[in-house]
């Protein structure tokens, strides 16, 4: 039977045919605008999540304050040049670098103590919340009774806490006794216990704590940790900004965020106050430095100073009188003068020599000087040596007095002013504001966050629905079918009033129910489209060797008992008898559409225990009967196979203008293949985006294999999508309704 209907059919070429990928951007709008829904839910989302962080979080502050460097030191009057050696001109770079060191940073920690880190053990989630407007020493109730957390408002000052180093960075739980006692916890092991303003160490004395301030309801834990001082430098360092106002200014603002508005105030206030403090001593270091030097000095020339006194009055009392002419006496004058300013230079080079490179401008000046004095000391040395030999003797020893004396009186003068000078260094740093709490809270910026949680919720839903979009395999556009030489004999908009399966089977608990649309609903699009495959149908089966119509399809769940069941409704509405068989022996639940059982059906006549005419039941639609599937039986597919249904097929044609059979999946079970042999119109059913264009070729060429002529398929449940080929040419865009 199945060669005869086969005969003389053209067969539908089924090709795979790739397609380029364009970009359409109305397609990709179109898109956009189909997962409109679930971009603004995401947005909502995010915003929500957004709404609650802003709301929740611990607002963060800010403390500021200023210092100026000068370029220079103040002098003390009179001291002006000296000081002006000493003065060191440095840039804002290497200043802010110097407030950020460990040096200035470290003694901060030190001071305050910054290596504990103490936070109160609030109630999970809610704890904190509550906690987060209380005000110092105003203790909060602990929320809905939870005992062993802190409520808010706690304080707690620890002076000193020393911990062996294999505990550094590890937490410990402090522990509120009551009556200023408390305890210390490792996990579960009790490290000691003591009271408020003694030290307590623990019993191998490895651990130290002394408690200043304990201000906490009995019960409250807090944890601590012991940090290094290296680590809490540098998470110092981190956190501090230290940045210059203006260019070249010498304005340097350093501040600080957190939660705690003391605590922040403090350290602001400390980095300034260390690093002026270590500024001063810098610049007395330059003067102890040279008072060190010129100690050294001082005894040295002061010696030589005797020798030559006690050389000239030798020397003198020897000569019994000498006399120097008034041109040799000022010549020697002159000289004894460019000798102490020699030798004072000599002495002084080792200390510049140390300040400044070779290339420095003040040292190049330096050399300079030295050098034009001792051409001068040669020149006059010339004039002297034409004396006579008595003169130059006494000219000698003369000099060399003077000279000593000279230079022992100029390291006498420096090192007073030096002694001055260091104990009126007040360094060239000046603090202009102490450190203020800003009254503007730094972060969360609620309305910043609020504006980037929108515009991150559009992006990740517009992710989400392109990712959804691409993950799609199933065909969305009839015209794909049509392209590989499938006919698509007819389109079925997707109805809002079907109660589908796949709706039901998310929930077990939801009774299924189903109804029969062409009766319920006859003027609904999805039956005017299957009006529509009757008239297909009609045409396509006058050269088809009987009455029989099969539906199947390549996967479950795509729609073939709606469009049997109803396109039997809507033929036996036309004036024709139908006879709807539920050939799913497996699965088949058509007995539910016209609220019937499936007992005493199709299982039970091809098994030979009922008769064909006992098992028909009629519906409420003139005209049309149905055959329910029976009970499910072990063997549906060797029952098919068997002889009855060929006797049943040929006892029930001549009663009926149309037979359609409701199979199986074909990719799933054989039995489309064998009830497919019997029928002259063959067709399958494909759902929406459900099925893929592979999944279709694979069944059809089953179908093949097994001699079964596939005319076409039918397009069900096409949604209302801006995407989607239908909805610029399906029913939906010409919706023809009667008017009142």
């Amino acid at each position: 039977m199945s060669e005869q209907s086969t005969k003389g059919q053209p067969k539908p070429s089924f090709e795979y045919q790739q397609y380029d990928d364009e970009i359409d951007l109305r397609h990709l709008f179109a898109i956009l605008l189909d997962g409109r829904f679930i971009i603004g839910g995401i947005i909502v989302i995010v915003a929500a999540l957004a709404l609650a962080y802003v709301f929740t979080a611990t607002p963060i502050y800010r403390a500021n304050g200023l210092i100026q460097v000068e370029n220079n030191s103040p002098g003390v009057p009179g001291l002006s040049d000296m000081a002006n050696i000493f003065a060191a001109e440095s840039s804002s770079a290497t200043e802010l670098h110097v407030i950020k060191s460990r040096l200035v940073l470290g003694q901060v920690v030190d001071e305050l103590g910054l290596t504990v880190a103490i936070k109160p053990v609030y109630v999970p989630i809610l704890g904190k919340l509550i906690a987060k407007d209380a005000i110092p020493y105003q203790l909060h109730s602990v929320p809905f009774g939870f005992s062993g957390y802190a409520a808010g408002g706690e304080v707690v000052d620890i002076a000193e806490l020393s911990v062996p180093r294999n505990l550094l960075e590890y937490e410990l739980t402090l522990l509120v006794e009551g009556n200023n006692q408390f305890s210390l916890w490792l996990k579960n092991k009790k490290l000691l216990q003591g009271a408020v303003g003694e030290l307590v160490s623990s019993e191998n004395n490895q651990i130290d704590i002394r408690i200043l301030e304990l201000f906490a309801n009995k019960g409250a834990k807090f944890t601590l940790v012991n940090k290094s001082r290296l680590s809490s430098i540098l998470n110092l360092q981190k956190q501090l900004i230290v940045s210059e106002k203006g260019k070249d200014t010498g304005i340097i603002e350093i501040s600080l965020e957190g939660t705690n508005t003391i605590q922040i105030s403090k350290i602001v206030d400390s980095v300034s106050a260390n690093y002026y403090l270590q500024n001063v001593q810098r610049m007395a270091a330059e003067a102890e430095n040279s008072l060190s030097f010129l100690d050294q000095q001082i005894p040295r020339i002061q010696q030589e100073l005797i020798r030559s006194e006690e050389a000239l009055n030798d020397y003198r009392r020897e000569r019994t009188s000498v006399d120097l002419s008034l041109e040799a006496q000022a010549a020697l004058d002159r000289l004894v003068q460019i000798e102490a300013e020699i030798s004072t230079l000599a002495i002084n080079e080792a200390d510049i020599s140390r300040r400044f490179t070779l290339q420095h401008p003040n040292y190049i000046s330096f050399k300079r000087q030295q050098s034009n004095l001792v051409s001068q000391r040669e020149k006059l040395a010339r004039t002297l040596e034409e004396l006579p030999d008595t003169q130059k003797r006494i000219l000698r020893l003369k000099r060399a007095f003077e000279v000593n004396q000279a230079i022992f009186l100029a390291l006498q003068n420096k090192r007073q002013e030096l002694a001055i000078l260091k104990a009126s260094t007040v360094g060239n740093v000046r603090i202009l504001d102490k450190a203020e709490v800003m009254p503007n809270i730094v972060a969360p910026k609620k309305s910043l966050i609020l504006a980037l949680s929108i515009v991150m919720g559009g992006l990740l839903g517009i992710l989400i629905v392109g990712f959804r979009h691409a993950l799609r395999s199933g065909v969305s556009d009839p015209k794909i079918f049509n392209d590989n030489g499938i006919m698509v004999h007819a389109t079925i908009p997707l109805s809002e009033h079907e109660n589908t399966p796949n709706k039901h089977k998310k929930s077990k608990k939801t009774k299924s129910h189903y109804s029969l649309l062409a009766k319920d609903h006859p003027a609904d699009l999805s039956i005017e489209a299957l009006r529509s495959l009757r008239t297909s149908l009609h045409f396509s089966m006058l050269d088809s060797d009987n009455h029989l119509v099969m539906f199947s399809s390549a996967s479950p769940g795509v729609g073939k008992s709606f469009v049997s069941s109803n396109l039997g409704a809507v033929l036996a509405q036309a004036g024709q008898r139908v006879l709807v068989i539920d050939a799913d022996m497996r699965r088949g639940y058509m007995h539910k559409r016209f609220c019937c059982k499936p007992d005493q059906g199709l299982s039970e006549i091809l098994a030979g225990t009922l008769d064909a005419k006992q098992a028909l039941k009629s519906t409420t639609i003139k005209g049309l009967d149905i055959l329910t599937r029976g009970k499910i039986p072990t063997n549906p597919s060797e029952l098919l196979m068997s002889s009855q249904l060929q006797s049943l097929i040929a006892n029930l044609s001549s009663d009926y203008d149309l037979i359609i059979f409701d199979t199986p999946p074909i990719l799933a079970v054989t039995d489309a293949s064998i009830i497919g042999a019997y029928c002259g119109t063959s067709l399958m059913v494909t759902r929406f985006e459900s099925c893929t264009l592979k999944e279709i070729i694979t069944a059809n060429h089953l179908f093949d294999l097994a001699g079964v002529d596939i005319k076409g398929i039918v397009f069900n449940a096409v949604e209302k999508k801006a995407s989607s080929y239908y909805y610029d040419y399906g029913y939906y865009n010409y919706e023809y309704k009667a008017e009142d």
